[in-house]
């Protein structure tokens, strides 16, 4: 996903230089729809609601269905913008900044009630800046991350789990010294600043941002009325995934909003309110570290594209997909909120964005994937070889079966996934950091299958023919 990102917005640097200002007659709501609705057509996403800024001019759009009862989605449905949520947290540091409560070149440090301590190497301690620019040496993900659900992976992972983690792992290399993306650094930095707040994340997400620039469906936690409004998850076109929940660690991934919610956050990102929210704002969106062979050039959360100017971050979780594009010299934003996890969701985006800024994108259009796609040898006698179920545990089996041309895994007591190829043998979940390597021999059913995830491998044994 991050890679597809930085291919896309090598055009910008190209194709945005010397642009001052976005013409509101190249960004409409009809040409947004011409540009979006191959999405839908071609089945590739369920629902999307699409926002754009271009100078003085605005819009919303909104395409295809949000919920079982194929009802369209509104400026009010309810998404999950996944790693979007980085910025906010992010944000949330500047405003500390701010107040004089942090300073980011000092050690991430602060009493906790999990008593997490992070880890230092060659005398340099992981500071506040390091773990909002990806620069804490932090592996994305913990390996005692609990594989008890796929459908949720986040909800049992709490700071207490965390702590333990922190209290056995080594860093492989000094702090700032390369860049890794990691969800564990960023879901630990929300924690911290909220304990540093005395106040639960939720709390402070509401007093400092959702409340003062009037996100009114800006949360994490969701009432019985946004339940009611929130687009039902879609792991692909169809196929219905689960809603994902957090512990208390939900800086990296846990937020849930609408567009309206959206569009007036890249309004305050283009146009800063007065006071010490305006300013945490501008201190976010400066540049903190420079782009290196390790990855982009960084603000606090924001990813900042080849030309200086396009900050954005996109996000998915297992049945949502969120972009978030803006820049201020061409007075422009892209907000895309999408209940289905695609990452054709980030190709609209900058499409859009170099539409707004008077350039015909030519990148190739969204098609509905076919057999012929899938790598070389993925066809229906292969997944024959892989059905069956496959043991690890037992109460730990994996249920792996063929529905209609697509590989669909359940595991006990949860609910069935599908996964998609990579290879012939190995098949990857979509929103989760998983992939399963399925064993073959030259003919014959599939012996075992490997699961691979946060760095370890368990095998699972074929106990069935």
């Amino acid at each position: 996903m991050k890679r597809l990102c930085f291919i896309l917005l090598g055009m910008v640097a190209t194709c945005c230089f010397g642009i001052s200002t976005a013409s509101s007659q190249n960004l409409t709501d009809e040409s947004v729809e011409k540009l979006a609705a191959p999405l839908i057509e071609n089945q590739i996403v369920n629902g999307m609601s699409i926002g754009y800024i271009a100078g003085d001019h605005y819009g919303t759009v909104h395409l295809g269905h949000c919920n079982q009862a194929k009802d369209k989605p509104s400026n009010l449905t309810l998404y999950e913008i996944g790693s979007v949520s980085k910025v906010f947290t992010s944000l949330l540091l500047a405003r500390a900044v701010v107040q004089g409560k942090i300073d980011l070149a000092a050690a991430a440090a602060t009493n906790n009630a999990a008593g997490i301590r992070l880890p230092a190497r060659d005398g340099r301690s992981i500071t506040w800046l390091d773990l909002s620019t990806h620069r804490s040496g932090l592996p994305r993900l913990p390996t005692n991350l609990p594989l008890t659900d796929l459908t949720d992976p986040y909800a049992k992972y709490n700071s207490g789990k965390a702590a333990e983690f922190f209290d056995q792992y080594k860093l492989p290399r000094a702090p700032g010294e390369t860049q890794e993306y990691s969800n564990l650094a960023v879901s630990v930095l929300g924690y911290l600043i909220a304990e540093k707040a005395d106040m639960s994340y939720q709390r402070l997400l509401r007093e400092a941002i959702a409340d003062p620039l009037k996100m009114t469906d800006c949360t994490v936690s969701l009432t019985s009325d946004q339940v009611k409004r929130h687009a039902t998850p879609h792991s692909a076109f169809n196929t219905e995934a689960s809603l994902w929940t957090f512990a208390d660690l939900p800086g990296a991934g846990g937020i849930h909003a609408t567009l309206r919610d959206m569009m007036r956050f890249a309004r305050a990102q283009l146009t800063p309110p007065a006071g010490p929210l305006g300013e945490a704002i501008e201190l976010a969106w400066k540049q903190h570290t420079a782009a290196d062979a390790s990855g982009s050039a960084m603000g606090l959360g924001w990813m900042i594209a080849g030309d200086g100017q396009t900050r954005w971050h996109n996000g998915q979780t297992g049945g949502f997909h969120a972009a978030l594009f803006i820049n201020r010299d061409l007075r422009s934003a892209i907000i895309i909120l999408c209940n289905t996890g695609t990452d054709e969701v980030d190709k609209l985006a900058m499409q859009l964005l170099l539409k707004g800024a008077g350039h015909e994108p030519k990148l190739e259009p969204a098609n509905k994937p076919v057999e012929g796609k899938n790598p070389p040898g993925v066809d229906a006698e292969l997944r024959a070889r892989l059905v069956g179920r496959y043991q690890l545990k037992p109460d730990f089996i994996f249920d792996v079966r063929d529905r209609d041309g697509h590989l669909m895994v359940g595991i006990t007591n949860q609910a069935t996934q599908e996964v998609y190829p990579d290879s012939p043998s190995r098949w990857s979940y979509r929103g989760v950091d998983a992939t399963l390597e399925f064993k073959l021999t030259k003919t014959g059913p599939a012996k075992s299958l490997i699961l691979h995830q946060n760095g370890i491998q368990q095998t699972a044994k074929r106990i069935d023919n």
